[in-house]
C-alpha cells in the first residue's frame, strides 16, 4: 500500500462531476448521487491516505443505510436514504471504481490494495471458524 497522502481539494470537485467521468452508469444515478454526497464528507484542506478514503467512504455509507449521520445524529442530506441493503453493498462495489476516477494511479491502487487486504483478512476470519 502507498503511504502517500493527498489533499481532497481536487478529488472533490471530480466527486461532484462523476457522471463525466464514469459516463453511462447503469445504476440510475445512484452511484453519482454517492459522490455527491462523498463530496460533502470530505474536508478539501484535509490530507488523506487510501485507508481514510476507503474509512470515509464505509462511514458514509453507514450513515445512509442508517438514515443517520454518525457525528451531527441528523438525516443525511440527498436522495440515498432509504434503499435497501443490497443497495448500499453495491456502491461499496464502487469505490475502487471511484478511486479509479477521482485519484492519481498510485493513490488508486493504494484503495484497492487496502481493500482487498480487508476482504482477505474477513475471508480468513471466516474459515477460522
Amino acid at each position: 500500500m502507498t503511504d502517500q497522502t493527498l489533499s481532497m481539494d481536487e478529488p472533490k470537485q471530480k466527486l461532484i462531476k462523476l457522471e463525466e467521468l464514469i459516463p453511462n452508469d447503469a445504476s440510475c444515478g445512484l452511484l453519482y448521487e454517492f459522490g455527491r454526497y462523498l463530496a460533502s464528507r470530505f474536508n478539501s484542506y484535509s490530507q488523506l491516505v487510501p485507508a481514510g478514503f476507503v474509512l470515509g467512504c464505509e462511514l458514509a455509507l453507514r450513515n445512509l443505510q442508517t438514515e443517520r449521520d454518525g457525528i451531527t445524529g441528523e438525516r443525511p442530506h440527498g436522495g440515498l436514504t432509504g434503499y435497501p441493503p443490497e443497495i448500499y453493498a453495491l456502491l461499496r462495489a464502487e469505490i475502487p471504481r471511484i478511486a479509479d476516477a477521482i485519484f492519481p494511479a498510485e493513490f488508486a491502487t493504494g484503495v484497492k490494495t487496502y481493500i482487498e487486504g480487508i476482504n482477505a483478512k474477513m475471508r480468513a476470519e471466516r474459515t477460522a471458524k
